[in-house]
């Protein structure tokens, strides 16, 4: 597997711990902090103990802002939603990424009679 080119710009967690170029580097996901940080921030990318993606905050229709997870696998771009920024816990992010850790599911398609 290709290792992730990283984007030194793109704030990272690992461990657990935010690592950014600013003063909320070394806050701890779940965190008062985290979450206050996560009102300011728009990416951001997560490696877990089993898988990793970059997380985006995506403007929606209907109820506004949410968090949306990304990893390509296989050539296949994969998404999950996160949800909103109070959802953000260490816990659900790890679920997260080892969901899109998964081998991607080919689809078969049954011949039609």
């Amino acid at each position: 597997m290709m290792p992730r080119q990283a984007n030194r710009k793109t704030p990272i967690v690992v461990s657990g711990i935010l690592y950014t170029d600013d003063a909320f580097t070394g806050t701890a996901v779940g965190s008062p902090a985290w979450f206050a940080w996560l009102d300011t921030a728009s990416t951001f990318y997560f490696e877990g103990n089993i898988g990793a993606f970059t997380a985006h905050l995506e403007r929606r229709q209907r109820g506004g802002l949410y968090w949306v997870a990304y990893r390509r696998r296989a050539g296949v771009l994969r998404r999950s939603h996160l949800g909103k920024t109070h959802l953000l816990t260490l816990e659900r992010l790890q679920t997260t990424a080892a969901n899109l850790a998964l081998p991607v599911q080919k689809v078969r398609s049954t011949p039609s009679a």
